[in-house]
């Protein structure tokens, strides 16, 4: 006897409701925006703390809202590659929100990092904006790009504007390029949209429940994409971000 395979049920109707996971998620957001109405509701709560300096949301917003006016009038755009090469602070974090606002991906380049991965990455990636600060301005010297100096007295930030961005572009825009370590040969850019990260980080919201009474250690090195979570869900749903210093994710006494 013989029958077509498509004649036979093969999962169970129990197997189809357990696996029925679909959310009613904003497939039209980006990460800035949740980010941007979480500060509508809590503007004066603080956002993000690093070495007894913090920032509100509204000013952690304000600060974010004037790099992402002054990259684009540097020419940045939706999936438009810029990079960081920063330690943890809270101009770091100010940097990634900037990077998305004006509709560009982020790349991390880590201050540790060997003179020739930096200018492989900057190279293969296309990186036309560095951004950096203090004494990091050196490693990315002579790469042929426009650098932004990220220090608080920095005159050309102070001049832009700090209100929200309104220009819009679509979910599946790249929000970061992060490089893979390279142990199987050269590193290898990973690219991930505004969407895909967050499906992931509404799932962890349903699941775990962030809220204002929560605080987030901040401790994962940016070139490794767990940092990722760290650093967009938190402010998406009003909980308090701790930055660790940095190398402080290598000494358990500190953490």
């Amino acid at each position: 006897m013989s029958a077509k395979v498509d004649n036979y049920s093969i999962l169970s109707e129990k197997v189809k409701e357990w696996n029925a996971t679909d959310r009613p998620y904003p497939k039209d957001r980006c990460i800035h925006q949740l980010f941007e109405d979480q500060v509508a509701r809590t503007p004066d709560a603080v956002a993000v703390e690093f070495e007894g300096r913090s920032l509100t949301f509204s000013q952690l917003n304000a600060r974010a809202n004037q790099l992402a006016h002054y990259l684009r009038q540097q020419g940045v755009g939706p999936d438009v590659p810029v990079g960081i090469c920063m330690e943890r602070s809270l101009e770091m974090i100010v940097a990634l929100y900037g990077i998305l606002k004006a509709g560009g991906c982020y790349v991390p380049l880590d201050p540790i990092y060997p003179r020739d991965r930096i200018e492989h990455i900057v190279e293969e990636s296309g990186i036309s904006i560095l951004l950096s600060h203090g004494t990091h301005l050196s490693k990315i010297d002579n790469l042929g790009n426009i650098r932004l100096n990220l220090d608080s007295e920095n005159s050309d930030l102070s001049k832009q504007k700090t209100t929200n961005p309104v220009w819009s572009f679509p979910p599946h825009s790249l929000a970061y390029i992060i490089y893979t370590s390279g142990s199987t040969g050269k590193p290898k850019g990973v690219m991930n949209e505004h969407r895909g990260i967050l499906n992931r980080l509404l799932w962890m919201q349903d699941t775990f429940r962030l809220s204002q009474q929560d605080r987030v250690l901040q401790k994962t090195p940016y070139s490794f994409d767990v940092s990722v979570w760290e650093f967009f869900w938190p402010l998406m749903f009003g909980a308090h971000l701790v930055v660790a210093r940095p190398e402080g994710h290598k000494d358990p006494d500190y953490l």
